[in-house]
């Protein structure tokens, strides 16, 4: 299973306030995205829109299954 690094996307884009503004939202939504460990569709594409060059695919790290084994590529 693939998880995606919401915090560290955060973080990387300056903070929830950058964000926030960037994006036109509330400043506590994206702490309600790493809360939730979820992000719309609809977010992630204003985010991508406004840093082109973003690589999304950076943030998708292995996670483990309800085992508790690793899956998922590098």
């Amino acid at each position: 299973m693939m998880k995606f690094n919401l915090k560290k996307l955060v973080s990387d884009l300056g903070g929830a306030r950058q964000v926030a503004e960037l994006i036109g939202v509330g400043r506590t939504v994206p702490y309600g995205w790493i809360r939730r460990d979820y992000i719309g569709s609809t977010h992630l594409l204003l985010i991508k829109q406004a840093n082109p060059t973003l690589d999304i695919n950076t943030y998708f790290e292995r996670g483990t299954n309800d085992r508790g084994n690793t899956v998922g590529s590098t």
